[in-house]
């Protein structure tokens, strides 16, 4: 495969990188184990940063370009893919944190190439996600340092101007890994345009993935005390503070929750047994009649009622049994 690319025959080369492309994924894919492959993967690219991007990207808006150099175009993307895909695994990552060229190629990318068309996006695209790769362990130069040694200028901008969203993702991501590592902090400012780009981005609460990068460069950008403290004055802190309630409210699992709040059912029943009336005999009515009040009273209900907790008799109830029993005998004796 080493031979392939270096043999300078597009066919040769595009069969070798179709075929690296499929072995990136692997862990088992090591870059130092094929002598002179990474040598071979940044050829491409870099003939894409310093000539192909402005010669033949310029040229193609207004002429197509010829079968050649779209092939050349696409060696130039596919490099930077096995690149960027075979820095996921661990020892690929050492192997190009310690080559020059891995630096200077991203250097040259972020700088040189702006996302004004498909192929440089997609090119920018794959060299921030190959420096996320790297940026956990980089220490950067100093702010003052010359502006093409320092990544953090290019990114900035992307993450604050661009209108690509996975642009926007990966920059900003890779900013929260540079600044994640302490001695880079130095680059933070209170007025940076990823700040600002964070806060605008946090009202898309249905777009996860955007917000909850906002969410971590934010975390990264206030840990520093400096940057507290100015983001203490700063106007949107009123409106950044209600937007995180508003994320944290849309975050809460619902739980349906259910509160019995009725006491003991009493269930009637549907037959009510009726109360029977005991009918005076006419030997209880002459041993009654000639009794004088309360006396007469009192014998009636003996003879009338029996003890029963479960029952009750309403006073109107009582008197229109007595009045009725001994109503018929007014006349002979008064009741009362």
């Amino acid at each position: 495969m080493v031979l392939s690319l270096c043999s300078g025959i597009d066919s040769e080369i595009g069969w070798a990188l179709d075929r690296l492309i499929r072995l990136c994924n692997n862990e088992r894919f090591v870059l130092k184990e094929i002598p002179g492959l990474t040598e071979a993967l940044f050829e491409w690219p870099f003939w894409y940063v310093k000539d192909g991007a402005h010669t033949l990207t310029g040229r193609s808006s207004l002429f197509a370009l010829s079968r050649d150099e779209e092939r050349w175009i696409r060696h130039a993307l596919e490099s930077m893919f096995v690149l960027r895909n075979s820095a996921i695994n661990g020892p690929n990552a050492q192997e190009l944190v310690g080559r020059r060229a891995t630096q200077e190629l991203i250097l040259l990318s972020l700088h040189r190439l702006k996302p004004e068309n498909d192929t440089n996006t997609e090119f920018l695209l794959c060299i921030i996600e190959l420096l996320q790769a790297i940026a956990s362990g980089s220490v950067l130069p100093p702010p003052d340092s010359h502006l093409f040694a320092n990544p953090v200028p290019p990114l900035v901008d992307i993450a604050g101007t661009s209108q690509n969203r996975s642009l926007i993702i990966a920059a900003m991501t890779t900013l929260n890994l540079l600044f994640g590592n302490p001695p880079n902090m130095a680059h933070l400012t209170p007025d940076s345009p990823t700040l600002a780009a964070a806060i605008r981005y946090l009202p898309l609460v249905n777009d996860k993935p955007l917000v909850d990068t906002c969410l971590n460069y934010l975390y990264t950008h206030l840990s520093h005390p400096a940057m507290s403290k100015a983001f203490l004055l700063n106007p949107e802190l009123p409106s950044t503070l209600r937007l995180l309630v508003l994320i944290i409210l849309s975050e809460q699992v619902e739980e349906t929750v259910s509160v019995d709040i009725s006491g003991q059912v009493f269930t009637a029943p549907v037959e009510v047994e009726a109360m029977k009336e005991h009918v005076l005999s006419q030997e209880e009515l002459d041993h009654l009649l000639p009794m004088p009040e309360p006396q007469r009273c009192f014998e009636w209900m003996k003879v009338m009622f029996e003890l029963n907790p479960e029952s009750e008799v309403t006073q109107v109830e009582f008197w229109n049994l007595y009045r009725d029993a001994f109503n018929p005998y007014s006349e002979r004796r008064p009741q009362w």
